[in-house]
């Protein structure tokens, strides 16, 4: 079960302050906004909202990760999003009535930072800066799952494995010298379900991708990138 607590982060808005969103607030504006937010934990795969829940909040990752995901009409789970640090959901639910389409759970150990639609909507009464921020958003996350759809329907398992890769190299890449390693959020199982593939396919494109000098497998969790350039090329993403 989640745990209410308090959180010192909050007194010095170190909850907000490296969330691009609210970039533009001043300090007065940021103390204020958190001064109002609920804090939570939650233990790996605790569940955060429920598919089918009433939208009632705006919720802050601060610490740790989630996944968004559907449940099919065979009873598998179709992974959405993924929430790295720092990220949120729950702002499109601030301008309709309907009832959350997915569940959201915690990847790892997470804390989160919650505010009640009432609060968020006053918030952008207020700051105009933070609802252009707001559209902007839903726009790039839109416009990214309409990529994901056609990434399933027509492109192949190369491009879509580095396309993943590529997506998540800035969330959870970290440079090692002259290498990019990158720790996955998800299980080798999860990581097929988010990108439309049989487990084994999955495994036999890390080890051709890995043969061929692209990437090098550094345990189940870590893929390290040694030729990004090459990666970009296959995921055909334009210079």
């Amino acid at each position: 079960m989640e745990e209410l607590h308090e959180c010192s982060g909050c007194t010095n808005d170190l909850c907000l302050r490296n969330v691009p969103l609210f970039a533009s607030l001043d300090k007065d504006s940021m103390h204020a906004l958190t001064a109002q937010m609920e804090h939570r934990h939650y233990k790996k795969g605790e569940l955060m909202v429920r598919e089918g829940d009433k939208a009632t909040t705006f919720t802050v990752i601060r610490t740790g990760s989630a996944k968004a995901y559907r449940s099919t009409a065979d009873g598998r789970e179709q992974i959405l999003y993924i929430f790295p640090a720092n990220d949120y959901f729950g702002a499109r639910f601030l301008f309709t009535a309907e009832r959350v389409p997915y569940t959201v759970e915690a990847l790892e150990e997470s804390d989160v930072c919650i505010l009640s639609k009432t609060q968020f909507s006053s918030l952008l009464v207020t700051h105009s800066q933070v609802a252009l921020e707001i559209i902007e958003a839903m726009a790039n996350r839109m416009s990214r799952l309409e990529t994901a759809m056609q990434s399933m329907g027509g492109r192949n398992a190369d491009v879509r494995l580095a396309s993943f890769l590529l997506e998540f190299k800035d969330s959870y890449g970290k440079w090692d010298g002259s290498y990019l390693d990158i720790t996955l959020p998800l299980s080798r199982e999860g990581l097929a379900n988010y990108l439309g593939l049989a487990r084994e396919t999955l495994s036999r494109k890390l080890a051709q991708f890995e043969e061929e000098g692209l990437i090098e497998n550094l345990g189940t969790k870590v893929v390290r990138i040694l030729d990004l350039e090459s990666l970009t090329e296959r995921a055909g993403v334009p210079d």
